[in-house]
């Protein structure tokens, strides 16, 4: 009995005189920690997820490199960044001077890859016909089902932006082609120099692009003179590199859908807007440079190569490889580091990059 009553006591001395649990001092310096644990790891897993989609789209470019490979070995030749037949020398004079611009939608060399990346299937229904302008034959038109020519292609588009589900087909001249981050080398576009001048024998005039993809191009590996390791070929645009509204007719300026980028299937109307399947490295038009939109409206594009990739963008060169080219490389000089790695035949030293 004795015992039985010593081990209640004991027990009772155990039980607390009051229930246990946090204070609000103690429960709001455990959420302080939380926080500053959260706000520590957040942007941890964002560079991770970043840098996931990066390499993803790195692996993009070098799906397009192996598609443009492909087409060398089928047709000795890269495919031309767009398609335009004409029957005098002076083409593109008389089609500026009549104003005759409009209904292109020129084929581009995101069509002309795709029997090459595996999207047969896409390609197999689009048609390509040469069309006719008062009698003067314009261009290959690329024509098909609205819901293959205006609807992104996985391979055509990078993981780290956002591009519209689909475009919108304003006119009759323009069709809702389908959105694209990866956009043709054009070239530097800059006026000739002495040195450029020199190797104008080789077929490389003044007037014509420097680069490795414009209109009617049909470059072989040969052709490109400064080595396929040291020249681009096709490289990034985000959804912030916009184009000119001109007329009111494209449908890229923030008053209709906000959305820039490019396109894959073709350059959509009109000449002028051959910016759309591919770019140049003028030192205007640095990496990642985004003009503000009353510049755009007033006549003015983003006509550089950029990306949604903190820094830089990735670009392919000619020999399949991809490579990450920072916003800050050498672009002010006449020509510059990416001035050179634009230029298929400059002859001028590249260096680090």
């Amino acid at each position: 009995m004795f015992a039985s009553i010593q081990r209640f006591t004991m027990q009772l001395r155990r039980c607390p005189s009051h229930p246990s649990g946090f204070t609000l001092v103690e429960l709001l310096v455990v959420i302080a920690i939380i926080g500053v644990l959260v706000g520590l790891l957040l942007p941890a897993v964002q560079s991770a997820r970043e840098t996931a989609r990066r390499s993803a789209c790195t692996n993009k470019l070098k799906q397009i490199g192996l598609a443009m490979h492909c087409h060398v070995q089928v047709k000795s030749r890269l495919p031309s960044g767009f398609v335009v037949t004409g029957t005098t020398p002076n083409f593109l004079t008389s089609i500026w001077s009549q104003d005759i611009r409009f209904q292109g939608n020129f084929a581009a060399w995101g069509t002309l890859i795709l029997p090459y990346l595996e999207e047969l299937a896409v390609f197999s229904q689009l048609q390509l016909s040469t069309q006719d302008f008062a009698g003067v034959p314009l261009g290959m038109r690329v024509t098909g089902p609205s819901t293959v020519l205006s609807r992104p292609l996985s391979v055509y588009s990078c993981p780290s932006d956002r591009l519209p589900t689909r475009r919108q087909n304003l006119t009759g001249l323009l069709g809702g082609f389908g959105p694209s981050n990866y956009v043709g080398n054009f070239g530097s576009n800059l006026p000739p120099r002495a040195t450029w001048d020199a190797i104008a024998g080789q077929g490389i005039g003044a007037s014509q692009p420097r680069g490795t993809l414009f209109m009617n191009s049909a470059l072989s590996p040969a052709q490109i003179n400064d080595g396929l390791s040291k020249t681009l070929l096709v490289g990034e645009i985000s959804t912030e590199q916009k184009h000119w509204t001109y007329f009111q007719s494209v449908f890229f300026s923030s008053n209709l859908d906000g959305q820039g980028a490019g396109t894959w299937p073709a350059v959509p109307g009109q000449l002028k807007f051959d910016g759309m399947v591919l770019r140049d490295v003028h030192p205007n038009s640095p990496v990642n440079s985004q003009l503000p939109q009353a510049t755009i409206e007033a006549g003015n594009n983003d006509d550089g190569f950029g990306s949604k990739h903190a820094g830089g963008a990735n670009f392919l060169l000619c020999d399949g490889s991809v490579r990450f080219i920072s916003e800050n490389i050498d672009s002010s000089s006449m020509p510059g580091t990416y001035q050179r790695l634009g230029d298929r035949a400059d002859g001028l030293p590249i260096g680090d990059f």
